[in-house]
């Protein structure tokens, strides 16, 4: 395992370490000739915009080699494969898939290139949330708005976005949480904005309480945002939309379904929405809770949420963790050195540079795991262990 050190200074060994053994050619191109076969890939919906419309053509130009790829729910995705469904590449928008579905009998390693970050999306202007307006549960949960996420048991946002509300409950209610206050670098008077925001909205006699049963929810009550989304929201006034894949939110918006989608920052930028942003332009949801830093700090608060949802929509009770892509090669491929160009361009300056232009997070270098030890030789110089501060649920299982 990797210390902290050689997680921050990913991008700087990127330039010297993978962009040295892309230009030199760590895997050799075979299939410039037109006669390869073409890659049958299962990659994450949120992927679409990235790999269909940027990283396969240039991919096919520089090898020679096709790749059809089925875009859908990362478990739905994996379900598919145990039916039966021939595949050579597998690509997850959540690390845990792969080991909870797939190990060991589809594959026996993965290896983890890129984050994201979950973001609060719309396309009518009537629901813009301004970046100077920092208490954005407010507009989630006023009367009336509807809201819309992917269904958990399906589809990795599904379960982020119910991590992501849970932090968001910790980190406006608990001053005595130690990451709370490196959260708001120990200024308690800045904490009691959002705290006195989140009371005055949420607590007893506050404006949401005719929602409540008139009682409001108790005082610095953690779990109330998700409460009124998840719960009351969806079996009470019917506000909450869940779809099976989070590249389908768009829809709901733009036929006027709903009036926010809880899915990708990626997935904001590719399909042209509106997202809540920061007065500096970035993700307007602190990297506390939008799930996209893999920093120790940050990964730690994140372990301090469960994935788990209502009942209809409830992958099961695991922990919180960064949203991390993984991608693997199937052992019933029967393309193995096309495939294991794939994931190598994937995984190095190609796929850096298209994933980075969509406001995904790419890892200088990605973090490989088996849970046998098994590795590739192709990944060897260009993969390193996961970080020991990342905890095994959040690349082990789902």
């Amino acid at each position: 395992m990797q210390n902290r050190t050689t997680a921050v200074l990913l991008v700087v060994v990127l330039i010297i370490g993978i962009g040295a053994g892309y230009a030199t050619g760590h895997i050799t191109n075979h299939s410039s000739s037109g006669n390869a076969p073409t890659l049958s890939v299962y990659a994450a919906g949120s992927l679409k915009y990235v790999l269909g419309d940027q990283f396969n053509p240039t991919f096919k130009n520089i090898t020679g080699i096709s790749a059809g790829i089925t875009f859908g729910g990362s478990v739905s995705n994996a379900a598919q494969i145990r039916a039966g469904a021939v595949g050579d590449v597998f690509i997850s928008a959540a690390a845990g898939v792969i080991p909870q579905y797939l190990m060991p009998n589809y594959t026996e390693w993965m290896v983890i290139f890129a984050s994201n970050e979950m973001a609060i999306t719309w396309t009518n202007s009537s629901y813009n949330i301004p970046s100077s307006y920092p208490f954005w549960f407010e507009n989630l949960t006023a009367p009336g708005v509807k809201v819309a996420a992917s269904n958990s048991s399906l589809d990795p946002s599904g379960f982020q976005a119910i991590e992501m509300i849970k932090l968001a409950g910790i980190l406006y209610t608990n001053w005595s949480n130690p990451y709370v206050r490196l959260a708001f670098n120990n200024d308690e008077s800045q904490f009691l904005l959002y705290n006195h925001a989140w009371n005055s909205w949420f607590g007893p006699g506050g404006t949401l309480s005719r929602d409540n049963n008139g009682g409001g929810y108790p005082t610095n009550d953690s779990m109330a945002l998700y409460d009124q989304i998840f719960n009351y929201d969806w079996r009470v006034s019917h506000d909450l939309y869940i779809t099976t894949v989070e590249i389908g939110l768009d829809n709901y918006l733009t036929t006027g379904s709903v009036d926010y989608a809880l899915t990708y920052k990626s997935q904001a930028i590719n399909q042209h929405l509106n997202y809540y942003m920061s007065p500096e332009g970035g993700n307007g949801l602190p990297s506390w809770i939008n799930l996209g830093n893999i920093s120790e700090n940050q990964v730690s608060f994140y372990s301090e949420v469960n994935t788990s949802g209502p009942s209809e929509s409830n992958i099961g009770n695991f922990g919180g963790g960064p949203i991390l892509y993984s991608a693997t090669i199937l052992s019933s491929s029967k393309n193995v050195s096309e495939s294991q160009q794939f994931v190598y361009y994937l995984i190095s300056n190609l796929g850096y540079s298209d994933l980075k232009s969509s406001d995904f997070d790419p890892i200088g270098i990605p973090f490989f795991y088996s849970p046998d030890n098994t590795f590739p030789s192709f990944l060897s110089g260009i993969t390193q262990p996961v970080p020991s501060y990342i905890p095994s649920s959040s690349y082990e299982q789902v």
